[in-house]
């Protein structure tokens, strides 16, 4: 079991609200770090600066190739909606915002406004349901969620 699975365990037996909400800030602080790494291991990103410390990578700082950042926000976004839909919403947030990372620089770089405009109205849906999870997680607003915000 790696550390993010005790994390999951541990919070779905959590009784305490505030070390839930402990548990699951820790837990996705470490899962967006965990990709980080995957980034830069499997992809070829920056490593460790010259004097030791670890560089964050936040997002692509290469120009796309054949739509891979679209592709790749693409591929977040189903596995957010995936967990969203189930009620996983530790899992669902850092996912919705990996996708908005990578919506960012793909925008960045699309030139076609239909294309741009088509993909701004998706990122401003996901990033509203990330502000409604984020919500549900740090300021305990399930009534809000299961009341129909959504």
């Amino acid at each position: 079991m790696n550390a993010l699975d005790y994390f999951n365990t541990h919070l779905k037996y959590e009784k305490n609200p505030k070390i839930k909400e402990a548990i699951t800030y820790k837990f996705t602080e470490y899962l967006r770090r965990a990709e980080e790494i995957h980034i830069v291991l499997n992809e070829g990103g920056p490593g460790p600066a010259a004097n030791g410390d670890v560089t964050v990578v936040t997002k692509p700082k290469t120009k796309p190739k054949d739509g891979i950042f679209k592709e790749q926000a693409i591929e977040y976004v189903k596995q957010a909606v995936q967990e969203d839909n189930v009620g996983n919403y530790v899992k669902a947030f850092p996912l919705y915002m990996n996708a908005l990372d990578y919506f960012k620089t793909y925008l960045k770089y699309e030139k076609n406004p239909k294309m741009k405009e088509a993909i701004t109205q998706n990122f401003t849906e996901y990033l509203r349901r990330a502000e409604e999870i984020h919500v549900v997680l740090h300021e305990g607003g399930l009534v809000q969620l299961l009341m129909g915000t959504r």
